[in-house]
Parts: C-alpha cells; sequence; structure tokens
C-alpha cells in the first residue's frame, strides 16, 4: 500500500500552509527550488500534495510526481530503494523502462504508448530504454554547457544568480534523478576526469561563452539559443564523422572557431 503523501512530508519537515494543512489539496513551501521561501515571500506556497491522489507538484519550478518519487527525491534514496521500503524486493529484476514514471515516458514520446498497449509496450522495452539514455545524455551535456557558462559570468552577481536559479528549474523539469547535484559533481572534478557527457558539455558551453561574450548578451533565452544550436552541431557532426580520442574538436559559431580537446 502507498504512504500518505502527507505523513511523508511532515517525516522530512516540510513546511505547511496551516489553512491548507489536511486538505485535499495541501499546499507547502518547495523544499525543491526554495522560490516560496525567499525574502518578501513568506506567504507563498508554490508545493502542492494532494492528498487524494498521493502526487505532488511545485507551480513555480514544475517539479513533480507520485508519493514514491517524492520521498526518493526528500531522502536521497533511489527510486527502487524507496518502492523496496514499502513492498519489500521484487522476486524478478525489473527492467529500467519499467521504472520510468509517466512523466518521464511522456517526455521521450512513449507515455500514450504505455497507456494503450502495456504488452506492445514490453516488447519494446529495450527501445523505450535507448530512447530515455538519449535523452538523458543530451540534457546533460545542454545543461552543463549552461552551468558553464553561468558559472565564468564575472562581476554580475545578481545577473548570476537568476540564470543559476533558471538552470535549477530546467533540471526538475528533465525529470532526471538529482540531475543538478550531478552537475555540481562533475563541475568539481578535474576537466580530464569528467564523465563524456560533462566533457561534451564543456565543449558547448566554451563556444556559448564565447558568443555570449563577444556581444555581451547573457540573456538566458539567448544563452539557451546558443547551447542548443551548438549542441545541435556536435550531434550532427558525430553522426557523419566518429570523434577519435586525442582529436581536436571543431565548432564553427558566428565565424569564429572554438577548439576544445
Amino acid at each position: 500500500m502507498l504512504p500518505e503523501i502527507l505523513t511523508v512530508a511532515e517525516e522530512y519537515g516540510i513546511t505547511f500552509n496551516p489553512r491548507y494543512l489536511g486538505k485535499k489539496e495541501t499546499l507547502c513551501k518547495c523544499t525543491f527550488c526554495e522560490e516560496d521561501s525567499k525574502p518578501g515571500k513568506g506567504s507563498k506556497y508554490y508545493l502542492s500534495l494532494n492528498t487524494q491522489d498521493q502526487v505532488y507538484k511545485c507551480w513555480y519550478c514544475g517539479v513533480s510526481g507520485g508519493v514514491l518519487d517524492f520521498e526518493a527525491k526528500l531522502s536521497g534514496i533511489s527510486y527502487n530503494k524507496v518502492r523496496e521500503k514499502y513492498f519489500g524486493k521484487r522476486k524478478k529484476p525489473v527492467h529500467p523502462a519499467e521504472s520510468l514514471n509517466t512523466h518521464q515516458l511522456r517526455l521521450i514520446g512513449w507515455a500514450e504508448y504505455k497507456r494503450n498497449d502495456r504488452y506492445e509496450f514490453k516488447m519494446n522495452r529495450e527501445s523505450v530504454l535507448r530512447d530515455w539514455k538519449s535523452y538523458e545524455h543530451g540534457e546533460l551535456v545542454k545543461h552543463f554547457a549552461l552551468f558553464m557558462v553561468v558559472a565564468h559570468i564575472e562581476n554580475q552577481a545578481e545577473r548570476q544568480n537568476e540564470l543559476l536559479q533558471y538552470v535549477i528549474q530546467s533540471c526538475h523539469k528533465t525529470q532526471i534523478y538529482l540531475l543538478f547535484n550531478r552537475l555540481l559533481a562533475e563541475y568539481m572534478k578535474d576537466e580530464e576526469e569528467r564523465t563524456s557527457w560533462a566533457k561534451e558539455g564543456t565543449e558547448i558551453g566554451r563556444a556559448a561563452w564565447k558568443v555570449s561574450l563577444s556581444t555581451y548578451d547573457f540573456r538566458m533565452e539567448k544563452v539557451v539559443c546558443n547551447v542548443v544550436f551548438l549542441y545541435h552541431l556536435l550531434v550532427m557532426d558525430q553522426m557523419k564523422t566518429p570523434i577519435k580520442a586525442g582529436c581536436k574538436k571543431e565548432i564553427v559559431v558566428n565565424d569564429k572557431m572554438s577548439f576544445a580537446n
């Protein structure tokens, strides 16, 4: 039996709006984006807990899911471990594609497919998993590139913080578990020790940084546009010519050439 989402929230010290406590829609402070905990927002409660369906959603950052996913995010424990806590271990190992929630499946175009024909979905689980891994890799690369651009902005603390909040919110929307934490962990590593997606993101981030620096245009929509455009250039080039270890990679941007190992 699923746990009560209100009980889980209380266990992890979530701050409730007393006027809505215990009602079908219970409003709380969002512990994920913490936007409603900023000075001057004491009366705001962006996180909504549906105590009937046992689901949650933040109306500011967009993070959402079911009660097991909610506890997994609050505790930092994997979804499968949280599930075992309430339902015990499965006798048969679960295919990774079966662990993807509805929101994750919707992002890669498989949600309706699973809803309409579970048998066919089961037969195509390898394709589902392949699509998810491709989506996850792309989002990791692009978000690391965005993070790199934001991290290198100097003498604009307010603007840097504004852009960082955008990256955090965007990470939540991807439905990738602990995405922002993974970005931070890779950023702290020496460049040669970073994983492949972080290295690709570093390369794209450098090129995007040069574009923004040349025009001094650090609007978030412009930075995102640059990163997405450069990412697609890299993907298209990889499809044409596999990258060999140790080779230089070239990215052409606005008639400028940026090189990265």
